[in-house]
């Protein structure tokens, strides 16, 4: 049976009662990827032939050389970093070396989860209009373990972070020797992590050649048979190894002197006079050689920008705290535009409301933030991809380290990062309910960016109302998609930066403190959960009084807390006391009355009281099918719960008909792996063994197990009872199996 938590302000409606082929790539020189944009509305189911999903737009047309290293990736599978992976996944797709090459970022967790589901839509794959990211990416690992063409397939995980590290596992296919992986990361102990755990080889790689070097630069200028300005071998020369042969510097070099009219001399002096290792004071991972190219080589196209582009610097100085992977410039303009409608926000300083009324006229202004674009790109400071509609932006993060340093005092830090916070956290404001299946991928492209916010703010010591609110609701957005680990992170975060800005008895900080309860229930800590809201029902009660609508949400959770405990009077008596609150203070209709009454009759049915569960259920639904609709979550609940009424009465046809109809709804609107798809799978699986069906039973119990554990961990009761229900049926399968064998030795 499952029983409904009441949303508080940001709260999310309905809680849970009841390889081989393999090699690393070491140290990086150049840009990363971007995000993958593909037409998931087709209606052509069938696998295609070839597959070729490269980000082509961020390969150098000037790409020179390294025949050396594309020869060992050919051969021995183990180098490179973006521009080369990128040059030899595009190379393999030419020879036809693999039938399917995709390229998947690994720079943030969203972004890795976001390109591996969409192995799916580039496949064609059955079922890949669901929204639900867990599901796409457990269908793209079993496509890619029993992928039967011969030539297989190359996926390229690029720029792996630490973060990222951890969690690759989960989503990399465990067989099929034809297929290859290649990873690159910046760090040698990222790299180190996989050499030794995965007996896989790693390269690490050193700047290009001279040769190699030179005739990059020669090429990206494109000034050869210039005579005016050509620039000499001797002088390039000089050049590259002033900034260290990294190709991102040599490509910055190349793009000042093209643009700018300046010879190969006039940049050196740049070089020679500007205080190169000066914009490097900050804590960075970069190598020696490096620090020494990004220096030099930032230093003339920043002091570009400086005078004479100030809408480039406006757009600049908002996105150094954004996660550099995939930018959507559109929540930008929402955000601007929702602010400018509501007028004057409250809270930031008087100077961070004099950049956020020039941001806002900045991104209200197609004309000019198209023109900003523009030059982004035309000084290689940045890539626009567009998909579909959606222009994003990918700034690589060197870049975002560089104008952090050179163009912002500390003073001046503070009061971007405030402007960035506003926009963003506005923008995120517009979406809708974040429970709601339908807001859930808009949602998933702000979280990186959240989290980048997060270290900033906390790095610069700065406490943003707005930032913690959007917290509050994006942490509900983890619980609603099934992400219990991260909204558990989240949900702890804004706890405690509540509590020490507003304090605990703060009305937000309760209903953060609920939040965190309501997650910790669906991860099956329901003591921690109990302990979480007693208090937060005293303070509520004292300060908003018994009857104020966010103390009976608190209490209406905490009974649902003690349903999950089994403890059926203490339930059923909070539960009547909330429903009698709700039908006198909201109506009989209202969807938080429901809630209780649907709650009331799964505790009918815990306590054996079937008449009295089958009616109550049969009133919720019929209301909740007729306000609600009948695919929402919360009439999907009350179906699952009548239909465990008729399984518990023996109207196993009855229970079969419902449980099939709300598990296909389920996985169609939520996701296979959504927890409350797996509640339905579950028991359907038991209806099925009821009836003596019992093939059908365990291997859709199997199913579930395996979901549950992914999803849920093993660790979470609710894997453990599926777990232990599924062996027990397999053991009485095999006692069966041995007394048939038993009766025909006899006979």
């Amino acid at each position: 049976m499952q029983t409904s938590s009441t949303p508080g302000a940001s709260e999310f409606a309905g809680h849970f009662s009841s390889n081989g082929g393999s090699q690393f790539v070491g140290n990086s020189f150049a840009t990363g990827g971007a995000p993958i944009y593909i037409d998931s509305n087709s209606g052509d189911n069938k696998l295609p032939e070839t597959v070729c999903e490269l980000p082509e737009f961020i390969l150098s047309p000037y790409f020179t050389g390294r025949d050396d290293e594309l020869q060992q990736i050919e051969h021995a599978f183990s180098l490179g970093k973006t521009q080369l992976a990128l040059k030899f996944a595009k190379r393999a797709s030419e020879r036809k070396q693999y039938a399917y090459v995709f390229w998947v970022s690994a720079a943030s967790a969203e972004k890795l989860s976001q390109d591996f589901s969409k192995l799916v839509d580039l496949l064609r794959l059955p079922g890949r209009h669901t929204s639900d990211q867990v599901t796409k990416r457990t269908m793209a690992r079993a496509w890619l373990e029993d992928a039967a063409d011969a030539r297989s397939w190359l996926i390229i995980l690029d720029n792996v972070t630490q973060e990222t590290a951890a969690v690759l596992r989960d989503m990399l296919p465990r067989r099929n020797g034809e297929g290859k992986l290649l990873f690159t990361t910046r760090t040698a102990k990222i790299a180190e992590v996989f050499t030794t755990s995965g007996g896989l080889s790693q390269f690490a790689l050193q700047p290009p050649g001279i040769r190699d070097a030179v005739a990059m630069l020669s090429a990206c200028t494109g000034l050869q048979g210039d005579r005016t300005r050509d620039v000499s071998d001797a002088d390039a020369e000089q050049v590259v190894c002033e900034v260290g042969s990294l190709p991102l510097a040599i490509d910055q070099a190349a793009s000042y002197l093209r643009d700018t009219g300046s010879s190969a001399k006039d940049i050196l002096e740049i070089y020679k006079t500007e205080d190169k290792f000066g914009l490097l004071e900050w804590e960075n991972d970069l190598s020696l050689h490096e620090e020494k190219s990004v220096a030099a080589t930032f230093t003339p196209a920043v002091n570009k920008i400086l005078t004479t582009a100030p809408d480039v610097l406006t757009l600049l100085r908002v996105l150094c705290f954004c996660n550099p992977e995939s930018i959507p410039i559109s929540i930008f303009t929402q955000g601007c535009d929702a602010l400018r409608r509501e007028g004057q926000p409250d809270g930031p300083p008087a100077q961070a409301l004099v950049k956020l009324e020039a941001v806002i006229d900045f991104f209200r202004s197609p004309v000019r933030l198209s023109k900003a674009i523009e030059e982004l790109q035309r000084l290689s400071l940045a890539i626009c991809a567009l998909g579909g509609t959606e222009r994003t932006l990918r700034i690589h993060d060197l870049v975002q380290l560089i104008l952090r340093s050179r163009l912002m005092t500390n003073a001046e830090r503070r009061l971007w990062l405030e402007v960035a916070i506003r926009v963003l956290c506005k923008a995120y404001e517009q979406i809708g309910e974040p429970w709601s299946p339908r807001v859930w991928n808009r949602c998933s492209q702000f979280i990186s960016h959240f989290e980048s916010l997060e270290i900033f703010a906390e790095k610069y010591k700065i406490t943003s109302p707005p930032l913690l609110e959007v917290n509050t609701s994006v942490a509900s957005y983890l619980n609603a998609c099934g992400f219990y680990q991260k909204a558990a992170v989240w949900n702890e975060r804004t706890v405690d930066q509540k509590k020490a800005v507003l304090g605990e008895d703060h009305p937000s900080t309760m209903i953060s403190m609920s939040n965190l309860a309501l997650t910790y229930t669906r991860q099956g800590r329901w003591k921690e959960a109990e302990e979480l809201r007693l208090p937060v029902i005293e303070i509520m009660t004292r300060i908003l009084g018994k009857e104020h609508p966010e103390t009976v949400i608190v209490m209406g959770n905490l009974a649902s807390t003690y349903n999950d405990q089994r403890r059926w009077k203490e339930t059923e008596e909070l539960e009547v006391r909330v429903m009698k609150t709700r039908m006198r203070l909201l109506g009989e209709e209202h969807p938080y009355t429901l809630i209780s009454m649907g709650n009331l009759a799964s505790t009918y049915h815990n306590q054996g009281r079937w008449m009295e569960a089958e009616e109550l259920a049969l009133r919720v639904i019929e209301t909740r099918t007729r306000v609600l609709g009948q695919e929402h979550p919360d009439t999907l609940i009350s179906i699952g719960n009548l239909a465990s009424t008729y399984h518990n009465q023996g109207r196993w046809t009855e229970a079969e008909e419902l449980q099939v109809r709300v598990m296909e709804t389920r996985t169609r609107v939520l996701g296979q792996e959504h927890p409350d798809t797996l509640i339905s799978m579950r028991n359907l699986a038991h209806t099925l063994k009821s009836q003596g069906r019992n093939h059908q039973a365990i291997e859709l119990m199997r199913r579930c197990v395996e979901l549950r554990k992914q999803v849920l961990g093993e660790g979470h009761p609710n894997t453990k009872k599926s777990l232990k229900n599924l062996q027990k049926w397999e053991g009485e399968e095999e006692e069966v199996g041995t007394s048939r064998l038993a009766d025909l030795a006899i006979s």
